[in-house]
């Protein structure tokens, strides 16, 4: 099943926040803005794994 997924984090817990422009998305969980991915729990996974790893480095 495919889901809308931030590409930063992989979260799922992102909202369209301009209808007159559709790439315009916010992730509740990292804040980032901009265009979303369209992905299956699998990528969300890799991508939300890459995203703690390139935390913990900071």
């Amino acid at each position: 099943m495919m889901h809308k997924i931030c590409p930063r984090c992989g979260s799922k817990n992102v909202k369209w926040i301009i209808p007159q422009n559709w790439s315009q998305w916010v992730c509740y969980d990292c804040d980032y803005t901009g265009p979303i991915i369209e992905g299956n729990q699998d990528l969300a996974d890799e991508i939300h794994e890459n995203y703690e790893k390139s935390q913990k480095e900071e």
